[in-house]
């Protein structure tokens, strides 16, 4: 079986190559971040808005930028090595960038990234039928700063809430901001319904700002954006979460609430299935 590819700073090695060193900002300190992407067809999905995201993330961190850098170059490299693994119609591909190798006070501050890239079943396109069970996550609040907004590498709390989850056998759980409100779940935005408005976290409660989310926010265009307390969710009539790869996601039950989707349904009818 052929080796599956990666793309480290623009050259193509078999994925168990050695490539990044031991002093890399971002493997020692998560100074880095991260964007998830869906090809599908042969096309990077939402591509501009990446872009934006990316963009923001890259100033917002003062990486240092190679002269030439372009970003629709490191896309194209994106959909080459889905060509090379064999996933350029439908692929999750994950694009990492950190700023150098060295200490706190020292080293480089040359750009790096990794693309990495896997075939993705035609199913996550559908609407999921059976809902998620989910919960809240008690153990560690977010910030609700400005970097809390980026895909950071520095992923500590996701990874606990996500051992938290598997053992309460849910899909997803929701990760709660230093005031006590909500913000996210692990993998996912969030966004509630309630006497048939729609609401979302506002990016000032430490949400990431992600890219369904922005997508959604401007094709909807009613959408308000807001703190949201636990009793706010729990008495909601629908919760959905939205993220890069699938979507939209109807959510059936957090804890002992339980939630019907028609309206989640028809809103994946009417802003997802055009984009696949």
């Amino acid at each position: 079986m052929t080796a599956r590819k990666i793309c480290y700073n623009g050259i193509y090695h078999n994925e168990t190559d050695p490539v990044l060193q031991a002093g890399n900002k971002s493997y020692r300190y998560g100074y880095g971040f991260f964007e998830t992407i869906k090809v599908w067809k042969g096309a990077l999905v939402l591509d501009e808005y990446h872009q934006k995201r990316i963009e923001k993330s890259l100033r917002l961190l003062q990486y240092t930028l190679p002269a030439h850098f372009n970003i629709k170059h490191v896309f194209n490299q994106a959909v080459q090595l889905c060509e090379k693994n064999g996933c350029a119609h439908a692929a999750r591909v994950r694009l990492s960038f950190s700023n150098g190798n060295g200490g706190l006070f020292d080293g480089d501050d040359q750009l790096q990234y990794i693309i990495e890239a896997w075939p993705l079943e035609p199913a996550n396109n559908d609407f999921n039928e059976n809902g998620l069970v989910t919960g809240f996550f008690p153990e560690i609040k977010k910030s609700c700063d400005s970097y809390a907004n980026i895909k950071s590498a520095s992923a500590l709390l996701y990874a606990v809430a996500a051992n938290y989850s598997q053992q309460q056998k849910w899909n997803d759980c929701i990760i709660l901001n230093q005031r006590e409100n909500i913000c996210e779940t692990i993998i996912a935005n969030l966004f509630w319904i309630k006497d048939d408005r729609i609401f979302t976290p506002a990016l000032t409660e430490g949400c990431v700002e992600g890219v369904m989310r922005s997508y959604l926010i401007d094709q909807i265009g009613t959408v308000t954006e807001t703190p949201c307390h636990t009793a706010d969710l729990l008495q909601a009539d629908e919760v959905f979460l939205t993220n890069a790869i699938r979507g939209i996601r109807w959510v059936r039950s957090i804890e002992d609430a339980n939630y019907k989707g028609s309206i989640s349904r028809k809103l994946h009818e009417q802003h997802i299935k055009s984009l696949f």
